[in-house]
């Protein structure tokens, strides 16, 4: 496996981790605080509802968080790690963002709609739900390119240069 796909791989984990305690605490807090109507759904939430509907899987949140870490860990932080030299921009940071609200855009124009409630952009489950799904995008995004940028600096200064890396 190459190197950049591997190091793309913990950056994505590492990512999603981040994502979901952040999604977990403000899900919690709508919660504590009691907030009628719900501000925003999570983005597990919403893959356990697509999910529900596109194949029947039952509508649970194991289904939603496993989704989410699949996509997260074994789709998007390979798929950067793949592209992160070809992407626009200088910073690890913005290369990452740049990748991450490039997800955004592709989910909410293709998974989302595969609910009928939810539509495109998601914005049956509310405008703050689609705003939420991009902060958080962009909170991966920004993690995402620094842990890979971290990991490229690391293996540069070991003395192994990861094939096909450029500096992040």
């Amino acid at each position: 496996m190459n190197s950049r796909v591997k190091m793309g791989i913990l950056a994505g984990l590492t990512a999603t981790v981040v994502v979901s305690i952040v999604d977990v605490a403000a899900s919690w807090a709508q919660t504590a605080l009691a907030v009628q109507p719900t501000l925003f759904h999570s983005f597990p939430t919403l893959l356990a509802a697509v999910a529900n509907e596109v194949v029947g899987l039952p509508n649970a949140m194991w289904v939603g968080w496993t989704l989410h870490f699949i996509a997260g860990v074994l789709i998007l932080g390979p798929l950067f790690g793949w592209l992160c030299p070809r992407l626009p921009t200088d910073t690890a940071e913005t290369k990452g963002i740049f990748f991450a609200v490039g997800a955004w855009l592709v989910m909410m124009l293709t998974i989302m709609p595969l609910h009928p409630q939810l539509g495109v952009f998601g914005i049956g489950a509310g405008f703050g739900t689609v705003v939420w799904m991009l902060v958080t995008h962009v909170l991966f995004g920004i993690v995402l390119g620094s842990v890979y940028a971290w990991q490229v600096q690391r293996e540069k200064r070991a003395g192994r240069v990861p094939s096909g890396t450029a500096p992040a």
